[in-house]
């Protein structure tokens, strides 16, 4: 995808709702911006069971407009009758020809709700807003990918911020390319586009297969969209706890691991999720907790699994990072990245940083906590009023 996009603050105030639809929780923040001035953001965070990835396309959007309606609040957000612009982050790939168009071209993340794919899902958003009487005069003034939010959100705190990244439950990037290098646009030498890479989706033509273990290959067959997101289900927070749970299932039925007795834990899929692989890392507790009984032996292989997944998933974002610094000549640039595994994770950006040194890529990574919905009022900023 391809969106080219343009900054320009005034000394204005400007209200914005911005919804956060990213997989497991759905995130509404009230962000308040206004020139010379820290922005002032409110967020409430709904959780978004399996149940909603399943129903009709229509059914998810009305719930996602009921929760915009739960977090509104009108001494913050002003009258009834004034229009407030919503800036959404839309986090699956998706085809953008404007500011407030995009449709989706497929989903991921479990995600497979009917009558949504091919359509734009701004519309059917706003569909949802004018039935619901609190979000009757909200109405989505600009379209963002996580990525390209975060990317603009990191342009305001860090110098040549010129790439974002997501590395939570999903993950992708997008980059800061000059528009003479996209055959499909036209523009001066000057002027820069915004890439969304789509790069969860690498490896679909059969490049990852040599380094694809079975128990990616399990994930993979056993997933809602099997051939598809390859590279995403080899690091993001919704996958790589599913893989340490494979191979220590297999570990256990080959007597290696709680001497052959398999735990229930291990038996039912996704029991495991990104949390819980760092929370293993970093404390033996965790892993007594979830396995009571376990020895001194089955703690160190857990860790040793938990870590070695986990870094594999490191050392493969940090390839991600390093194609794009390679694409843009090698210069020196600032990747601000948002997500639960970078973030909380407790060795995954440590690794990360240190892979990249290795291959002498000179990329500095930064945190952009909340990016995603800063970068999002910023570019809903730019939006034109209805």
């Amino acid at each position: 995808m391809v969106c080219k996009i343009f900054i320009q603050f005034n000394s204005m105030i400007i209200i914005f709702i911005i919804p956060d639809f990213g997989g497991s929780t759905f995130r509404v923040i009230s962000i308040k911006l206004q020139s010379n001035e820290d922005p002032i953001i409110k967020s409430k965070t709904f959780e978004m069971d399996n149940r909603m990835k399943s129903v009709p396309g229509h059914e998810l959007f009305d719930h996602l407009a009921t929760c915009v309606a739960n977090s509104m609040e009108n001494d913050f957000l002003g009258s009834e009758s004034e229009a407030i612009p919503l800036g959404f982050t839309f986090s699956f790939p998706m085809e953008q020809s404007s500011l407030s168009c995009g449709s989706l071209i497929r989903w991921t993340k479990g995600f497979e709700n009917a009558n949504v794919v091919g359509k734009n899902v701004a519309e059917l958003l706003n569909a949802s807003l004018a039935k619901n009487q609190t979000t009757r005069n909200v109405y989505v003034a600009a379209l963002a990918n996580d990525t390209a939010g975060t990317l603009v959100a990191g342009c305001i705190h860090y110098q040549r911020c010129e790439c974002g990244v997501i590395l939570g439950t999903g993950s992708n990037a997008a980059y800061v390319e000059q528009i003479t290098n996209v055959p499909s646009m036209k523009g001066s030498l000057d002027e820069q586009v915004v890439i969304n890479i789509e790069w969860g989706n690498f490896g679909e033509y059969g490049h990852l297969k040599d380094i694809q273990t079975e128990y990616d290959l399990e994930v993979d067959s056993t997933s809602s969209n099997p051939g598809k997101a390859l590279f995403e289900k080899m690091i993001s927070g919704m996958y790589i706890g599913e893989i340490v749970r494979l191979v220590l299932k297999k570990c256990c039925e080959s007597g290696d691991f709680l001497v052959g007795n398999v735990s229930e834990l291990l038996v039912k899929p996704n029991t495991f999720d990104g949390a819980v692989v760092s929370n293993c890392i970093r404390s033996d507790d965790e892993i007594s907790s979830l396995f009571p009984g376990c020895t001194p032996s089955d703690m160190s292989l857990v860790r040793e699994v938990c870590s070695a997944v986990s870094d594999r998933a490191a050392k493969l974002a940090a390839a991600g990072l390093y194609a794009v610094w390679l694409k843009r000549g090698k210069g020196d640039f600032t990747a601000a990245i948002d997500g639960s595994v970078f973030i909380k994770h407790v060795t995954f950006a440590s690794v990360m940083r240190k892979t990249l040194q290795e291959m002498g890529c000179t990329v500095k990574l930064e945190i952009a906590s909340d990016g995603s919905g800063l970068g999002s009022a910023l570019i809903a900023a730019m939006a034109p009023k209805p």
